[in-house]
């Protein structure tokens, strides 16, 4: 599992780091941070590359320095990193990054860039090949009508991987799996495997029936659920069912969510009109919901050979 952070002076960078330190300890994961500044990098008072520059001098830059600076800070404290008294700033193209240094020598990269910010993400994305991007956008009740330049909307429709949006739910806390037998839903147990350590059990696994589902719909969510209990069976995991029926999904997840929750749910990826302009279930659960979501966008494809016996964790 490769995992990049993004920080903006708007987010919860404490409850951020601390879901991707949990991450990172559990799975062993790759980790590295970002903050993305609109404009260049020509604008922006920059330390000079290759110069060690004390720790307390960093913060006096950029903004992004200075999230990053904290950052580095709060994962020094919760032992992440080791202490370190400078750092030396590497140019990498469209912006820069320090390292700091985990206690078994790993280095973590802290990238400043510069540009717009999707595009940004997605070139730190396809270049280093990063299975999930933890943000914390705060809840935007406006984000179902997709105002133009949303950039939570931007993420969830555009980025080339899957999004752990952090707000209530934590890394202890119950997860809830959203699946239908649907392609998008069955994208999510291939990721899932790669998160199983660091879940607790037991896994919730929610099914909201519309009264107006056909016979084929019905059985292969029957199906999925069926295959899912015994994959996760065979990985050690519980689980426990919700089975809901009515015509609004999005408020009957909502309901069994609450807050404390992490809410697992699948991409359609159809970049399609009628998607961008009335949007999805996952967007309208990620604008209503006090809940951290799990948007699933990997793999691309639903692998449907993944629930064929036998079984591997």
């Amino acid at each position: 599992m490769k995992i990049l952070v993004y920080l903006d002076q708007k987010s919860d960078s404490r409850q951020v780091l601390s879901f991707a330190s949990a991450l990172k300890n559990r799975l062993g994961a790759e980790l590295a941070i970002v903050a993305v500044q609109s404009g260049t990098q020509a604008i922006e008072e920059l330390p000079a590359p290759g110069v060690p520059l004390p720790l307390q001098e960093l913060g006096r830059f950029s903004p992004g320095m200075r999230l990053l600076t904290e950052a580095l800070g709060i994962f020094t404290a919760e032992g992440l990193l080791v202490p370190q008294s400078e750092v030396t700033i590497k140019d990498v193209p469209l912006g820069h990054l320090f390292t700091g240094t985990t206690p078994n020598g790993e280095k973590v990269p802290f990238y400043e860039c510069f540009g717009h910010l999707v595009e940004t993400l997605n070139r730190l994305v396809d270049e280093h090949s990063y299975h999930l991007l933890i943000a914390a956008p705060p809840r935007n009740p406006h984000l179902a009508r997709f105002w133009a330049g949303d950039r939570t909307r931007d993420l969830i429709l555009d980025l080339h991987t899957s999004l752990l949006f952090v707000r209530g739910g934590g890394p202890d806390d119950r997860y809830l799996i959203c699946a239908d037998g649907s392609p998008s839903s069955r994208r999510l147990f291939p990721f899932l495997k790669h998160l199983l350590p660091a879940i607790k059990d037991p896994l919730e696994i929610l099914w909201v029936r519309k009264p107006d589902n056909g016979s084929g719909a019905v059985q292969a969510a029957e199906e999925c659920l069926a295959h899912a209990d015994e994959w996760l069976s065979s990985c050690g995991k519980t689980t426990v069912h919700h089975r809901l029926q009515g015509h609004r999904p999005a408020d009957l997840i909502l309901q069994t969510a609450g807050a404390q929750t992490v809410i697992v749910l699948g991409a359609s990826l159809k970049h399609d009109l009628v998607r961008r302009l009335k949007g999805s279930l996952p967007m309208e659960i990620i604008a209503r919901t006090e809940a951290t979501v799990l948007l699933v966008k990997l793999p691309h494809e639903p692998d449907m050979e993944f629930f064929k016996a036998p079984f591997t964790c």
